[in-house]
């Protein structure tokens, strides 16, 4: 489609394959004590369940909700498998006891309880989410596709998968307390690629309704919030308009509304903060997830997490009644032990004990293009040339049409110059030709470091390496092929010795 040739469309990608993957994606909280006993006991006996009849405890403010990326198969839109030690966060250790004690919900992907736990799998999950008297939830996509759109489409799962994951967790001993829908209005009403449905704001809440009902019938006292992701052109406006949508259809408000960012938008805060607003005028508590997005190791990815968390909460002085510590991406891979620094659980302990540590994001010491200056033959308002060199994968350049376009580095001294990696911004994927050079002076004569022509994807990382470093001041790269317009996230420059 062609917004996926725009800048922000060009993230979004990464960030629509969203919080669930479905297969064809603060203080101390205490939820009450009637509800992990039922299940543990159950799980003990191997009996059904019986339905819980309270719903659960949700009021905390900040209510903090994890939930890491379970190892699962990879497929095209997921070539990675989650957090490698995912599991360990259900054995009977005391390795995330502080962190457990400060989170409130665990969540867990739909995806993987209905088609790639085992049964033993599931019974260790449920039964230490109980142990530890967190908070059960399950992300799952509520709509039936009709014959003439919605499938493969995200969120369009269905009735009968949410009966199948309601039945894998009562079997496994668990008593599902939360179900939080992955992002209908988005895809249902607002999503304009292949199988669109673009349905009514209305037709979307009738259907979100009629899934509440039927869980319902399996679990009289379950809660049903909503996740929804904020790309263009998703509106604070329109988001309320679905809280009003969705309030008339099931006569009750949603019990949450959790925001998926596009972190590529320049002003996703001030989006957050008026999301906030209208979520208060309505009675609905609003959260946001923090991520590190298409970051390539656990520190850069906590560490963009954490600058997020800065950006929101410190610098727009936004307060979310929910904070959503999930992963989708491939990183992190460390859930635990929360004692090291790059785990997730480590990251939870820190947003709560010392904000401020938050977003340290340091670059390699080789990397000569931090703090340079850059320019490009052209760029698009929220997609400036800085942008490749912020250390933010998240977000990009664009010069905002096809090609030739360039891009250019001014490292501020001459330097030995033995790499340069470059990071690709780039929808549909295609045939590519980039030239990498560099010059010692302005209007010096060009060293050639390397040229690429083959097919490149988003996120793909092209690695330049001349055969010996190469003394360089200014660092240009020139695109004369591309299927989309000319756009890079990440530009680093190593140094050679």
């Amino acid at each position: 489609m062609d917004m996926l040739r725009a800048a922000a469309a060009l993230l979004a990608i990464a960030i629509l394959v969203g919080c669930t993957v479905t297969p064809s994606a603060p203080p101390s909280v205490d939820p009450p004590a009637s509800t992990a006993p039922a299940a543990a006991a159950s799980a003990a006996s191997g009996a059904s369940v019986t339905p819980a009849a309270t719903s659960p405890d949700l009021s905390a403010r900040p209510l903090i909700w994890f939930a890491p990326l379970p190892p699962m198969p990879t497929d095209a839109g997921r070539p990675f498998i989650g957090s490698e030690d995912f599991m360990d966060l259900f054995a009977d250790e005391r390795s995330w006891d502080t962190a457990s004690d400060r989170i409130g919900v665990f969540k867990l992907y739909g995806e993987w309880v209905a088609y790639h736990a085992t049964d033993a799998e599931l019974r260790a999950a449920v039964e230490e989410i109980a142990r530890r008297r967190l908070v059960l939830a399950v992300e799952m996509g509520p709509l039936d596709p009709p014959p003439e759109c919605g499938e493969g489409v995200e969120s369009f799962a269905g009735i009968d998968e949410g009966q199948l994951i309601s039945r894998r967790i009562r079997q496994a001993g668990g008593t599902l307390q939360v179900i939080a829908l992955d992002e209908p209005y988005y895809f249902a009403h607002v999503y304009d690629g292949p199988n669109a449905c673009r349905w009514s704001v209305d037709r979307v809440a009738q259907a979100v309704a009629g899934f509440r009902d039927a869980m319902r019938a399996e679990w009289p006292a379950i809660v049903i919030g909503d996740i929804e992701p904020m790309p263009h052109p998703v509106s604070d406006a329109g988001l309320a308009a679905w809280l009003d949508a969705y309030r008339a259809a099931a006569g009750e408000p949603f019990a949450f509304l959790h925001l998926d960012v596009d972190w590529s938008r320049g002003d996703w805060p001030l989006l957050g903060v008026a999301v906030e607003a209208a979520g208060r005028e309505r009675g609905v508590p609003i959260g946001m997830i923090y991520n590190g997005g298409a970051a390539t190791s656990d520190e850069q990815w906590l560490a963009l997490a954490g600058r997020r968390v800065q950006a929101y909460e410190t610098d727009a002085g936004a307060r979310p009644d929910d904070v959503i510590f999930q992963s989708w991406m491939d990183k992190p891979d460390h859930a635990l032990p929360e004692t090291d620094p790059a785990s997730f659980t480590s990251f939870i302990n820190r947003y709560v004990d010392d904000p401020g540590s938050l977003g340290d994001l340091t670059g390699g010491a080789d990397n000569l293009a931090q703090g340079a200056k850059v320019t490009a033959s052209s760029a698009v308002v929220d997609a400036p040339p800085e942008r490749t060199i912020d250390g933010d994968p998240d977000t990009l350049w664009t010069a905002g049409a096809g090609p030739p376009a360039w891009i250019e580095i001014d490292l501020g001294a001459e330097h030995a110059v033995a790499e340069v990696r470059l990071m690709v911004a780039q929808s549909p994927p295609g045939p590519t030709h980039h030239r990498v050079g560099c010059r010692a002076a302005a209007s010096g004569a060009t060293t050639v470091l390397g040229d690429v022509q083959q097919p490149t994807a988003d996120a793909e990382v092209l690695v330049i390496r001349p055969a010996s470093p190469v003394t360089c001041r200014y660092v240009r790269v020139e695109t004369s092929m591309s299927p989309s317009w000319v756009a890079w996230r990440e530009i680093e420059v190593v140094a050679g010795d």
